[in-house]
């Protein structure tokens, strides 16, 4: 969870805590003032790793899933005829995707 001290709500309570002190010191009472110190913003770097990973991911995002051509030159093969299909090298891939699993 980020606390953002910045907000005009922890302002306000700055602004009060201050108030309370000043009045402290115009009373009786002794005031320890304690001054407040700047607030630092957090900061983070990205490793280069990250830096490609979001990069290839830009990519990925703005890539079709579908390559539409292909797809067309594909179509046109099987309604002509001419689309053929090697089946020794279908099962080959096969294979090597089962041994791969294994």
């Amino acid at each position: 969870m980020v606390i953002d001290l910045n907000s005009s709500s922890a302002q306000q309570a700055l602004t009060a805590r201050e108030k309370v002190s000043t009045q402290r010191s115009n009373g009786a009472a002794p005031a320890t003032s304690t001054p407040i110190a700047p607030v630092q913003k957090d900061t983070v770097e990205l490793s280069d790793t990250a830096r490609a990973l979001k990069a290839a991911d830009a990519q990925i995002a703005n890539t079709p899933d579908v390559d539409s051509e292909k797809v067309a030159r594909i179509k046109a093969a099987i309604d002509n005829g001419s689309y053929t299909i090697d089946a020794e090298r279908v099962a080959g891939k096969m294979i090597d995707f089962e041994s791969q699993m294994g």
